[in-house]
């Protein structure tokens, strides 16, 4: 059957989404249950189901999709849901490797023990600073060490009455001197010679002397080696009471703290911590006073403090889930290293070095939701440097290690290596599309971590029980943010701005967020008709109107520009090689049509189509492509029988930026065809649509605002009813037309055809008939006859070189024939379906 060249005439109910208030089931929002649950995106949430219930290390989900559609709320929301049921996890702690201090050990505690734990060794070392020395002056304990100091002495009396026997012997007297140092002095008459005596000595007398000293010199350092000796043996004893004494305060207080755990690691530290404490019982001695400390403050070096003395025996909590009622949840807005990796602070010490200790250890949000879930966005922790690197090797290792993130690390002097803590974590990152699949092809550990794709849509079907959907949605606005109830009209307003921002009369955004916007701004509006109760479909327009004018100045300008003739765009009459193509410009927050005019020149000769945006490097790869397959449909339509012969360019006028895109390629096709065929066109409508090599029209994004941008420039400058916008018929699901325009197509002063194929613009635009090539009062008839007559042309004037590129040279040597396939347009195929 043949296929009607008529352009499809719109009524305003095609080009616009009715929906009756009537019929809703509500006529106020405050009728309505809040919405509490997240629709139009099964996908994403069974692809987060599926990701969540598998407890599995590569597991890890990737959330994609458009902000607004409330993928982060859900996850927000999911995660609090199966967190709550599951169990809490453990706590952490970092405490002092004695044997190796810059190796901290980390230590596994049930929940709220960790927290326990550290009050319990708070108590235990504040009790013994208060203990410790009292014990130390207790009379039992000073009665001890002189009972030993007395004993001790007792044998260094014994020992240096040996030693003045042996220097009697020899005639000489040992002296103690204020020093601590011994002197051997000769006798004379049983008494030590006076320096006078000693100065008038002779010769060999002195001699006499030197040697008898020497001789006990020597037999003395054996005996002063014993007292030395005795001396340590008294400071040992005198230790080993002072550790007997602390041993007894400390190890039973410490055995009741490990009685209180249940864990073997713990109650090893515990009994390291014992024998440390004994060891080093300095730590909890008083301060000492007098000329020490005031040389170190004539320094400037203070005494460090008691907690700095026993920061060694502290408890760093670096996870405390001891409040948590089930798996924690983290969502780190700012995933830096220091953020999610934790870090090792550095502090200036009293004699200004950089230095640090296992209690400066800081966990990061991989460490607090250890056994739970951490939601990030991955466009952030890109930017971040290192944060990429140590993440995957976090995740594929099952472990993390907590280290100094400092970018002046050249400076440090000291620095901890602390024992690395086993991960149970569920990453949840959020990302766009594009992100996702760069990554998918550039980075061979991405696939390996992130197995689960949750993808929010932009999009979701419209149904019967949308516009209650919605209604609930702007009920729980309202009560979280005091918004005017919404009557059901204004639903109704809301569901088609929805369907409008969707771009499809079947379908509805799911971008929450922007309806929320309309519905805050419509109830702003509200209160600003005399304190309105209810948002009706009048302030829901009005919000969207008072956005249009808050962002029109620039379509507004243009529209101008075209009213002073600065522009040059005509809407009445007829030209050839001139068409009206529509635009869209997209501002950000806000796009809007604007016609450009399109023309085309034909002449003479064998360059074929010429794009001059292409040539100009003004146009985009999509609209060279457009223009490219202008060159097929005119080989399919008329190079059956002839060669194509001619010059054409076509240019989109005074456009002086950057312009993309293919729905101008029916406009340019139609150009084409109207300076072949030198058939004016009319310029009271304007045209948009994609074309392929068979003349089909295709659908283009933006026709709305195209239709509404020409309405504007023909509205300022006064309609006729005879104006209107061709658009493809396959975008008519898509027209949801502003209520002014849907007016004006109702009492037939502005026109919406829809276009399934470039046959019905020409007849639509031209007048005539598409009719065939044989036809030759037809459009189709026209353009062949100028064809051929341009070929003709051609072979006339250029001979045999031009022959030659026509097609219409024959070599003398017939050779055998080109087993390949005929190219569409050419040979007897062609020329038998025409």
């Amino acid at each position: 059957m043949e296929r009607s060249r008529e352009a499809q005439h719109l009524t305003a109910d095609q080009v616009d989404l009715r929906i009756d208030p009537n019929q809703l089931d509500f006529a106020c929002t405050d009728e309505l249950e809040p919405l509490g649950e997240i629709v139009g995106q099964p996908r994403a949430l069974r692809a987060l189901d599926l990701g969540l219930g598998i407890r599995h290390a590569s597991y890890n989900i990737y959330v994609a999709g458009l902000s607004g559609t409330g993928k982060k709320e859900t996850i927000r929301r999911e995660l609090a849901r199966r967190g709550a049921a599951e169990p809490v996890p453990s706590d952490w702690i970092y405490v002092n490797h004695f044997d190796e201090p810059d190796r901290p050990l980390a230590i596994s505690l049930p929940a709220g023990q960790g927290a326990r734990l550290k009050h319990d060794i708070e108590d235990l070392l504040e009790r013994l600073r208060e203990e410790l020395p009292k014990a130390f002056r207790e009379e039992d304990f000073n009665r001890e060490k002189r009972r030993i100091g007395d004993h001790y002495q007792e044998r260094r009396r014994d020992v240096f009455e040996e030693l003045e026997k042996l220097a009697q012997e020899k005639g000489l007297s040992v002296e103690q001197m204020p020093n601590g140092q011994v002197a051997l002095v000769p006798l004379k008459d049983d008494r030590p010679m006076t320096p006078e005596e000693i100065t008038q000595l002779s010769e060999d007398e002195r001699k006499s002397v030197q040697q008898r000293q020497q001789e006990l010199a020597r037999q003395g350092e054996e005996i002063l080696r014993r007292q030395e000796d005795i001396g340590q043996e008294l400071r040992d004893e005198v230790r080993q009471v002072e550790r007997s004494v602390a041993a007894s305060r400390i190890e039973p207080r410490v055995n009741r703290i490990a009685e209180r755990y249940d864990s073997e690691k713990l109650h090893e530290w515990l009994e390291q911590l014992k024998r440390h404490m004994i060891e080093h019982l300095d730590s909890f001695r008083e301060s000492e006073g007098g000329q020490q400390q005031q040389m170190a403050m004539l320094l400037g070096m203070s005494q460090p403090s008691a907690e700095e003395r026993l920061c060694e025996y502290q408890i760093n909590l670096i996870v405390d889930n001891g409040r948590q009622t089930g798996a924690p949840v983290v969502i780190e807005e700012w995933p830096n290293y220091r953020n999610l990796f934790g870090t090792i602070e550095k502090v200036v010490d009293r004699f200004g070095k950089l230095v640090t200790d296992f209690t400066r250890i800081k966990a990061g949000a991989l460490l607090k939701a250890n056994g739970g879930y951490v939601v990030i966005n991955l466009l952030d922790a890109l930017t971040e440097p290192l944060v990429w690197k140590e993440l995957k090797r976090t995740l594929k290792s099952g472990q993390l290690k907590v280290e100094t993130y400092d970018p002046f690390a050249m400076f440090t002097t000291s620095g901890m290596d602390p024992e690395p803590i086993p991960l149970d974590v569920k990453l949840v990152v959020l990302g766009n599309p594009l992100l996702y699949h760069l990554l998918h092809l550039y980075d061979e550990d991405f696939a390996e971590i992130f197995k689960v794709k949750a993808e929010f849509v932009g999009e979701m079907e419209r149904r019967a029980e949308s516009a209650q959907l919605i209604g609930r949605f702007a009920r729980k606005l309202s009560q979280q943010e005091e918004l005017p109830v919404m009557a059901a009209d204004g639903v109704a307003e809301l569901v088609r701005a929805a369907c409008r921002l969707a771009d499809d009369k079947d379908k509805l955004t799911a971008e929450f967020s922007r309806i929320a916007d309309l519905a805050r701004e419509a109830g702003y509006w509200a209160r600003q008709d005399d304190g309105a109760e209810q948002i009706t479909r009048k302030h829901v327009r009005q919000a969207i109107d008072e956005k249009v004018y808050r962002s029109d100045w620039v379509a507004g300008k243009i529209r101008e520009l075209i009213g002073q003739g600065t522009l040059r765009i005509r809407i009445d009459g007829k030209a050839i090689g001139q068409v009206n193509g529509l635009a869209v410009a997209n501002l950000g927050d806000y796009a809007f049509g604007r016609p450009s005019r399109v023309t085309a020149s034909v002449g003479v000769g064998a360059a074929g189509v010429i794009n001059i945006e292409r040539e100009s490097k003004l146009s985009g790869r999509t609209y060279d492509k457009g223009v490219l397959i202008l060159d097929g449909y005119l080989r399919n339509q008329y190079a059956g029988e002839h060669p194509l012969a001619l010059s054409a360019s076509i240019a989109m006028e005074q456009s002086y930026g950057m312009i993309d895109g293919d729905s101008a390629s029916a406009t340019e096709l139609l150009c084409l065809l109207s300076a072949l065929a030198k058939v004016p066109i009319r310029q009271d409508i304007a045209i948009t649509g994609s074309v392929n090599q068979w003349g089909e029209v295709q659908a283009i994004g933006g026709v709305n605002e195209k239709v509404e941008g020409f309405f504007d420039v023909c509205r300022d400058q006064g309609l006729t009813g005879q104006q209107g916008v061709a658009v493809p018929a396959s975008n008519i699901r898509h027209l949801v037309l502003r209520p002014d325009v849907v007016d004006a197509v109702r009492d037939g002063s502005f026109h919406v055809w829809g276009i399934d194929h470039v046959d019905e613009a020409l007849e639509l635009l031209g007048g005539i008939p598409a009719g065939r090539l044989d036809e030759a009062d037809t459009f189709h008839g026209r353009v062949d006859q100028r064809l051929r007559e341009l070929a003709t042309a051609m072979k006339e004037q250029g001979g045999a070189s031009i022959e030659r590129d026509l097609g219409f040279w024959e070599p003398v040597n017939n050779g055998p024939r080109d087993p390949r396939p005929t190219l569409p347009g050419y040979g007897e195929a062609n020329r038998e379906q025409r």
